[in-house]
């Protein structure tokens, strides 16, 4: 299904097309969204024949699998597109309003093609070293975009990013080579199949390998103790792309994780990386909202948020490492709980982050700054912004009948079944805690007395992308089965990739675009090469999924 790539060339071709329209800022305007829309529709199309029939794989560079790259789109991969792609449209139709024509001149567009692009390539990527390419460009977009119209704090802050980011990329390819080195593969499908019968130093090499990963995606996803980055970077980017950076770049961190540590890292030792990543979990969780409480700007409020949330998704991706001795049937369905949770909460808590940045970008529009004690009379001069915050806000802090509730229970009670009671208790208590720090945001801004008399310049035309995150939060919370239903055969999936029709087979029958005769040929003389793992790189598919069974 060649048609898996869409997703990557729409944007990449759109970066181009906007270059070359570098200038004309109406027709860039234009070309963005109508790219940025049609993709949307595609996806959820996507998403739906996915769902329907079963996962879809696609092998590049005239190999088959292990040896060519893979992309893959499986329910959860589907799920993350039609996210990044709508909340990207959203954030796109908003920034119409707030960019600025120096921020335009330096390439804001096509820089926000290159974001998308390596966001969409990171979830339909089916090969560790893949992945990290995927990174690479998402990164290489995300700088430019912290850098249109560039300000002192805006080149400040955008050398830290960097820099971190080039330490957590070195650490990337070198446990990818790691992994090969011990292995013999980074196909995703593959790994998960070989690293499922490892034991002893192979197995140790590749737990060791895998706790390098943990910290690479740890340092994306912002969990503690490697969040120190993000609530100085965020508050930067240009209002609208901020939405969708608070959304999306972190949570493909924790993709990653899910990924990874669910799926791919089968074996015994994998159960250590996820019991770490639940204790992370409760200080990224306790420490995130204690920031936020602290803060007195509404950017760094949220962004601080956005680390505290993080660590519901961590709390979720380490149940998935919980046994319940004696009850192997109590422990599956913890597991699955746990995992279904965390992929419902991602989906409420980029819709929802996305909202309350957006909220506050109109919030800072209409009184003429985002420090909480200059601001005051909001829900006066501009009502409607006030509502469409009061839901999102209440949505963050779990308050019912929103989806932050209905994600929040999920986790709480797999938790209780599961007998982590002590991560319960932190995840209840950073409730309450973000309710009132959401509370303080709704007192200083909204319901003080006003700081001014009028509004400032229109900001109407950013309700309307604002209010459409909104109803989905909505919709979330009060139908949410359909939701729910999805999320579960996603963690089924992941949970279960080598059974009949489930990642690993599929992934590894696909039969790869013809090839010439040079590679062919090539193929067969390298035949009887023996991977570091013990078995033939001629294995068939079949050997390799009995080896995991």
């Amino acid at each position: 299904m060649n048609s898996l790539i869409v997703p990557i060339l729409v944007p990449f071709f759109t970066a181009l097309v906007l270059t070359l329209l570098q200038g004309r800022r109406t027709a860039q305007k234009t070309v963005s969204f109508v790219s940025a829309f049609g993709l949307t529709i595609y996806v959820f199309w996507l998403m739906l024949y996915v769902d329907t029939h079963g996962i879809q794989a696609v092998v590049m560079g005239g190999w088959a699998a292990p040896w060519g790259i893979p992309f893959v789109a499986d329910r959860l991969a589907c799920i993350m597109l039609c996210l990044s792609m709508s909340v990207g449209t959203v954030a796109l139709v908003f920034t119409f309003s707030t960019v600025t024509d120096t921020q335009q001149k330096h390439f804001f567009y096509p820089f926000l093609q290159v974001v998308l692009l390596g966001v969409n390539w990171a979830f339909l990527s089916g090969d560790l070293f893949n992945l990290f390419v995927a990174y690479e460009v998402m990164l290489l977009g995300s700088y430019g975009m912290m850098m249109v119209g560039a300000s002192k704090p805006q080149l400040r802050e955008t050398l830290k990013y960097i820099a971190i980011n080039s330490v957590g990329s070195t650490l990337f390819v070198s446990a990818c080579g790691f992994i090969y080195a011990t292995v013999g593969t980074l196909n995703m499908a593959d790994l998960t199949a070989r690293t499922a019968e490892l034991s002893g130093p192979q197995a140790s090499m590749v737990t060791a390998a895998t706790m390098v990963l943990l910290v690479v995606f740890a340092v994306k996803a912002a969990a503690f103790p490697l969040f120190f980055w993000l609530p100085d970077a965020y508050p930067i980017v240009p209002p609208g792309m901020n939405g969708y950076y608070a959304g999306l770049l972190t949570k493909v961190g924790v993709y990653s994780l899910l990924r990874m540590f669910v799926m791919v890292f089968n074996q015994p030792g994998a159960a250590f990386a996820l019991d770490v990543i639940l204790v992370l979990s409760g200080f990224t969780m306790l420490l995130g909202v204690m920031g936020a409480m602290c803060q007195w700007e509404i950017r760094r409020i949220l962004s601080w948020h956005i680390i505290s949330q993080v660590g519901y998704m961590l709390m979720g991706i380490g149940m998935a490492g919980i046994v319940i001795a004696g009850s192997p049937d109590l422990t599956e369905a913890v597991k699955m709980m746990a995992i279904s949770g965390t992929i419902f909460y991602i989906v409420h808590h980029i819709i929802v982050k996305s909202c309350l940045f957006l909220c506050g970008g109109i919030a800072e529009r209409v009184t003429g700054t985002q420090k909480l004690k200059e601001m005051g009379g909001a829900i006066d001069l501009a009502p409607g912004v006030a509502g469409l915050f009061l839901v999102a806000a209440f949505s963050l802090a779990g308050m019912p009948p929103f989806s932050g509730f209905l994600a929040k229970f999920v986790l709480i009670r797999a938790g209780l079944n599961g007998g982590a009671y002590f991560i319960v208790f932190i995840s209840i208590v950073t409730s309450f805690l973000t309710l009132y720090s959401m509370s303080k945001i709704w007192s200083y801004a909204f319901w003080r007395k006003k700081c001014r008399d009028k509004a400032g310049p229109n900001y109407r035309a950013m309700m309307l992308p604002t209010s459409v995150l909104v109803l989905f939060t909505i919709v979330l919370g009060m139908w949410a089965q359909p939701f729910v239903s999805l999320g579960n055969r996603a963690a089924h999936e992941l949970m279960y990739p080598m059974e009949e029709g489930g990642y690993v087979p599929t992934v590894m029958n696909i039969e790869a675009a013809p090839r010439d005769l040079e590679h062919e040929n090539s193929r067969e003389r390298h035949s009887d090469i023996r991977e570091p793992s013990g078995h033939p790189s001629g294995d068939t598919t079949s050997q390799r999924i009995e080896m995991g069974q």
